[in-house]
């Protein structure tokens, strides 16, 4: 008897567990080395990944509702679609919007001041500084080169790309192991009418 009780509840222990265990991975995994050139962005990044889990865990609701393997086939698809895209675009939005220093990657603007110090080092310098060394001219400032807003209009998109990582990679966890829990289901039916 609760043999048969814990396998009926066996789908939902094992759905909760992978939602916890993505709650939990998504706050050990440390954040990018990006946000910490603003101090709000922190919060910000950690806000995120909570509203991410949340809404992953309005999947397993639904996942408790709907049985149908088509449905989860196509929502783990979906899924696994939407993060390869979304973490290519983080990916190459990272590598336009920040610029390392000190062993970490500060975000920059796409607007420059008006006193761009990149000029003014070519003009004594006859050259125009590497992109990598960039940070080491301005002493790892990026309002001295790039306009706060541009700066500010950049780590908002990399956030939001970041928070986009976490919530469809928690939907393809989710909605995958849902899956393979229903062809267990499916399959484990099959042999026992057999």
């Amino acid at each position: 008897m609760p043999v048969s009780r814990l396998k009926d509840v066996w789908k939902e222990i094992t759905l909760l567990s992978t939602w916890i265990a993505s709650v939990t991975g998504a706050f050990i995994i440390p954040l990018p080395s990006w946000h910490a050139s603003d101090e709000n962005t922190s919060f910000l990044m950690k806000f995120g990944v909570f509203i991410a889990t949340v809404l992953a865990g309005f999947l397993i609701l639904y996942s408790l509702k709907n049985k149908s393997s088509r449905k989860w086939m196509r929502l783990s698809i979906e899924f696994i679609v939407l993060f390869i895209i979304v973490y290519a675009c983080y990916h190459f939005a990272r590598e336009a919007k920040t610029l390392p220093y000190l062993d970490k990657d500060i975000v920059i603007g796409n607007e420059m001041v008006d006193n761009d110090p990149f000029e003014a080092f070519k003009i004594s310098h006859g050259f125009l500084p590497a992109r990598n060394e960039k940070m080491m001219v301005i002493l790892g400032d990026p309002e001295n080169a790039w306009t706060k807003k541009s700066i500010m209009f950049n780590r908002i998109q990399l956030m939001v790309l970041l928070f986009f990582c976490y919530l469809f990679s928690a939907g393809f966890i989710i909605s995958f192991c849902n899956l393979i829990i229903l062809y267990k289901e499916k399959y484990t039916i099959k042999l026992v009418k057999k």
